[in-house]
């Protein structure tokens, strides 16, 4: 008499069948990681947004407006850093699930995507922008949305090919 024991994850979620749904929930892996490194990229640049030295002309730094730059090429205001700081926990704070974390990581892509396209052509127009905007800030916000989003899908492609489940 011989015992089978599953040999690979995706056979052990097989084995499992309805606490499979739980294996998701809890396990870490290729999703929750790139959620928590996007969580701490965002929360930290959110912060630093707000830190004089890192952030030159901090004495211009407005709410809405501001003349201050973050490393001196970003333009960034009180707004601006909060918003990334938020983003960053909310990042962190999903990354409790799989679904979750892969979720939220898309959603905030998405808005920084949205963000950067909003600077280049509605906030650049407008009278009173709600976020700085320029230039390089746009591209920031561009080039972060677009990392994320592929990051995400990529560590979804591996999360199922890793686990079987998603």
């Amino acid at each position: 008499m011989s015992s089978h024991r599953p040999t690979s994850t995706t056979d052990d979620v097989r084995a499992l069948g309805s606490s499979a749904v739980e294996i998701t929930k809890t396990r870490g892996g290729p999703v929750r990681r790139h959620a928590q490194a996007t969580g701490l990229l965002l929360g930290l640049l959110g912060v630093l947004g707000l830190v004089p030295g890192i952030t030159t002309h901090y004495d211009e730094m407005g709410f809405f407006r501001s003349g201050a730059q973050l490393f001196g090429v970003f333009t960034v205001s009180v707004v601006s850093s909060v918003l990334l700081f938020f983003y960053g926990i909310t990042v962190l704070v999903f990354a409790g699930s799989v679904r979750q974390a892969h979720k939220n990581v898309v959603l905030h892509a998405l808005v920084l995507i949205g963000m950067g396209f909003a600077g280049i052509g509605i906030v650049a127009n407008s009278p009173d922008p709600v976020l700085p905007t320029d230039a390089a800030s746009n591209c920031l916000y561009l080039g972060l949305g677009v990392f994320f989003l592929i990051g995400g899908n990529l560590s979804r492609r591996r999360e199922i090919r890793d686990h079987g489940a998603f």
